[in-house]
């Protein structure tokens, strides 16, 4: 049986926790709880990072670490290209 979980939805996405804009890209990113999303997960890895305009996803174990690769887009393949060089 399930552990009881408070339910997500921000803007009217089922299991979105918040978006937010990125810095770098300008895109929308997505932080989810995946099983109330629909996304696909490993149960370990629980919450979702997604780029918003590209449907690239990337799970996490904890909401925290969720929440910082919402900060950094290099996990999303097609937002890559529009990262700044260093």
């Amino acid at each position: 049986m399930r552990k009881s979980t408070k339910r997500y939805s921000y803007n009217g996405l089922a299991g979105c926790v918040t978006q937010q804009r990125n810095r770098c890209t300008k895109r929308l990113v997505g932080l989810y709880h995946s099983y109330q999303a629909g996304i696909e997960s490993d149960p370990t890895l629980p919450w979702s990072t997604v780029c918003e305009e590209h449907g690239n996803v990337v799970c996490h174990a904890n909401l925290a670490n969720a929440k910082a690769a919402m900060s950094y887009p290099d996990w999303c393949e097609d937002c890559q290209p529009d990262l700044p060089s260093f």
